[in-house]
């Protein structure tokens, strides 16, 4: 017997923890676990805009699609929870293509735009979106951004042989100078206590501020919101056992702080940071090169890069992960105001980057 269940409340939403989690299990991201969901709605969106579908047979929950409805320039729409502030590769959870075909269409009842900022292209989440009927709803795939991972399965050594001078010449190179300068290099590698994590974020805080994130008002300390959501995942996590901090010193001073999951045979990088004011020894690729190599210590499968691909990120000779934008438009009439007004969107940014600059006297008139 197949059950439906829509869940707008935190409440109830924090009761499935468990189940959640094994579900997400299955699908080997850390970003698709209860924990982090949770964490999402609760720090970044209102409570009352929760529309989780959450899909049971025989009372077993199969499938879960954690979903929020957000409202901006076009209307509203149901996107995964965090997506639009944190932008991290996300999904559903689906225990069978039967349990998630159920999902979609539970989804696509609700009548509402669906927008799916960043979605594997290798889940079946992104394929069997791609092919819904067109009698239930109108579908739009774009490319969206990649990110891209360091396989550390293999042998160190022969890994570092290919990879540039940049990293196994001039790092050791800038380290040393670094040494004679300022003091002992030191790398400091924890998984913290819940009770620590305060005091670790606000180490990764105040290094992120000190650079051109602060400058522009975009680093965790100008944006309660996201601290939060950091501080309350971190504390998730940290009771797993799944979170890692990593610190650079130089001498007495914190150079570089890394926030991590491992997780899924994958160490998971969620934040990064370093002193502007260090720049010149490179502190952030110094931590990231340490923390590589410790994942092939480790014997783990990969290390993931999150956020967008970064071309400093290629110096290690990553594999890339590919997502797409997908966008399903159900036949009501919310679903076709949604695809109006997100088409309207669309032509208005296009006409406007293409549309002649006015001149200095027209911009007075």
């Amino acid at each position: 017997m197949i059950a439906v269940e829509v869940i707008d409340t935190l409440e109830r939403m924090s009761a499935i923890g468990d189940e959640w989690n094994t579900l997400a299990d299955q699908c080997q991201s850390p970003l698709l676990d209860h924990d982090w969901c949770l964490s999402s709605a609760e720090a970044l969106h209102r409570s009352d805009r929760l529309q989780v579908v959450a899909i049971r047979e025989d009372g077993a929950l199969v499938g879960v699609a954690p979903l929020v409805v957000e409202s901006g320039p076009s209307g509203a729409h149901l996107t995964i929870l965090g997506a639009s502030r944190l932008y991290e590769p996300g999904g559903w959870l689906s225990a069978s293509d039967r349990a998630l075909d159920t999902l979609i269409d539970a989804v696509l009842r609700l009548g509402r735009p669906i927008l799916l900022h960043r979605v594997s292209v290798a889940s079946a989440l992104c394929a069997k979106l791609s092919q819904i009927s067109r009698h239930k709803a109108v579908t739009v795939v774009r490319s969206s951004a990649s990110s891209l991972a360091v396989r550390t399965d293999g042998a160190r050594a022969d890994h570092r042989r290919g990879l540039s001078s940049t990293i196994t010449g001039n790092l050791p190179r800038v380290r040393r100078k670094a040494e004679r300068t300022i003091g002992p290099v030191t790398i400091t590698r924890v998984n913290p206590k819940p009770e620590e994590v305060d005091a670790i974020v606000d180490s990764l805080a105040a290094v992120e501020d000190s650079g051109w994130k602060g400058e522009r008002g975009s680093s965790l300390i100008r944006q309660p919101d996201l601290q939060n959501f950091f501080r309350r995942y971190s504390r998730r996590a940290a009771v797993r056992g799944r979170l890692c901090a990593t610190t650079l010193t130089f001498g007495d001073t914190v150079a570089a702080v890394e926030l991590a999951i491992q997780a899924c045979r994958r160490h998971w990088q969620l934040k990064i940071a370093y002193l502007d004011r260090l720049s010149q020894y490179y502190p952030g690729l110094q931590l990231v090169d340490a923390s590589i190599d410790a994942a092939f210590e480790a014997r783990m499968d990969a290390y993931e890069f999150l956020g967008s691909a970064e071309r400093w990120e290629e110096a290690w000779r990553p594999e890339v992960r590919e997502y797409r934008l997908m966008a399903a438009y159900p036949l009501t009439v919310a679903g076709i105001v949604g695809a109006c007004g997100d088409v309207a969107s669309a032509v208005w940014r296009k006409t406007r980057t293409t549309l002649p600059r006015a001149s200095a006297s027209e911009q007075r008139l």
